[in-house]
């Protein structure tokens, strides 16, 4: 788990990330990273909610598995990917994060993240 953890750490080095959590599917964290002190159990558990609905909502559309959502707010962003079937990495961002650089530092983390686990 150590090299895990070194991967999330490296995410929220990337400007504007903020928090990095891998969660499983129950919406228990597996691990996190933080700038600051978030309550990462409380986003695992919040987003492992929300994946399952807007994957819901791809399957009644026939649009097959979800690969990412990403919900934005007043005061920030959310991005959730999906790792496999039993995991998920959930990003805040601030407002003004790059989000074309966010995006590419997941999905270029996804795979290793999940080779970690």
């Amino acid at each position: 788990m150590e090299k895990l953890h070194k991967i999330l750490e490296e995410l929220v080095e990337v400007p504007g990330i903020d928090v990095a959590v891998c969660v499983g599917r129950d919406g228990f964290v597996i691990d996190a990273a933080s700038t600051g002190s978030s309550d990462t159990e409380a986003i695992g558990a919040m987003v492992s909610t929300g994946m399952g609905s807007a994957e819901s909502v791809g399957r009644e559309l026939g649009l097959k598995e979800m690969d990412q959502a990403m919900m934005e707010f007043k005061g920030g962003i959310v991005m959730m990917t999906a790792l496999g079937k039993d995991a998920l990495l959930a990003i805040v961002a601030a407002k003004d994060a790059n989000l074309g650089g966010v995006r590419l530092q997941v999905r270029r983390s996804a795979p290793k993240i999940l080779e970690a686990m």
